[in-house]
């Protein structure tokens, strides 16, 4: 009985201690799980974009190209920025023009919802291009966009020249023959021939001047803008409403009489059974008469 009592005992010993060693084995399973849940969190956290801020375009110095004496290159720029005060700021603008010894092509100014904004197009020395649009630049609070190019016409440029060199040596050579002519036939001939050449002659002429003027005088075309208060638009008087009335009504007639031009069908046939039918009525009261 006792040798059973101590193996009921030892069994029981065993018994308890597995558990025990089960439940740190699962509590150390649940903690390495929790731990990597953590790590993943952490790593997903990190892996998260982040929000970008958007910054306005900031007024980087405009570099000027290395260009070399035999290249044609004609620049551009297209720039469109807000300024506090428009009236302030087009006048220090344009005694910036004047600093540089450029001028205006052109200028426009009008009144939007809730801005005024002037478009304005300069002209100025192409080696001073760079510097009158970094200065001018420097009036804006805040820059929308800056284009800048520079385009090489070279190739098109030394062609043109080539060309007219040619056209011109036919030019002379016709006008020698036309010296020899003797019959008027001929005349008229060599004539018609120095009109074409000429008007060739005198298109790539224009094509040329117009390449020069590009090259030696830059343009910049700056849109400036105020932000403002937005303003409603002034109701129409009296007089404005009743010519306004009398327009629609005007209209309202000749809409009338060009849509009975399109129904003349519909209204012969209606006047005709209108007609025969009046007719008829009347015969057949005639009758009981």
């Amino acid at each position: 009985m006792k040798t059973l009592n101590i193996y009921l005992l030892t069994a029981c010993f065993w018994v308890l201690t597995a558990c025990g060693s089960q439940q740190n084995k699962s509590k150390g399973e649940r903690a390495s799980v929790t731990d990597t849940r953590e790590e993943g969190s952490n790593e997903t956290s990190s892996k998260q974009p982040k929000k970008l801020q958007v910054l306005p375009v900031q007024n980087i110095k405009t570099p000027k190209p290395l260009v070399k004496k035999s290249q044609k290159i004609i620049k551009t720029a297209d720039v469109r920025f807000q300024v506090k005060n428009l009236s302030k700021s087009i006048a220090k603008i344009q005694a910036m023009i004047r600093k540089y010894q450029g001028y205006v092509s052109s200028a426009k100014q009008e009144r939007q919802y809730n801005q005024i904004l002037s478009n304005i197009v300069i002209r100025v020395e192409s080696d001073k291009f760079e510097d009158l649009l970094d200065e001018t630049l420097r009036e804006g609070i805040y820059i929308d966009h800056k284009n800048v190019k520079a385009k090489d016409v070279t190739e098109e440029f030394v062609d043109i020249q080539t060309r007219l060199k040619t056209k011109r040596a036919v030019e002379k050579r016709y006008l020698e023959i036309l010296e020899k002519a003797k019959t008027i036939e001929e005349i008229l001939k060599v004539e018609n021939q120095l009109r074409v050449i000429r008007e060739e002659i005198e298109a790539r002429e224009g094509r040329l001047k117009f390449l020069v003027d590009q090259i030696n005088y830059s343009t910049i075309q700056m849109v400036i803008y105020q932000k403002t208060e937005a303003a409603e638009a002034p109701s129409p008087g009296f007089l404005s409403k009743m010519g306004k009335g009398f327009k629609a009504g005007w209209q309202g007639i000749l809409s009338f009489i060009i849509n009975l031009t399109y129904a003349w069908p519909s209204l012969l046939v209606i006047g005709g059974g209108a007609f025969f039918g009046i007719r008829y009525w009347r015969k057949k009261i005639a009758r009981k008469v």
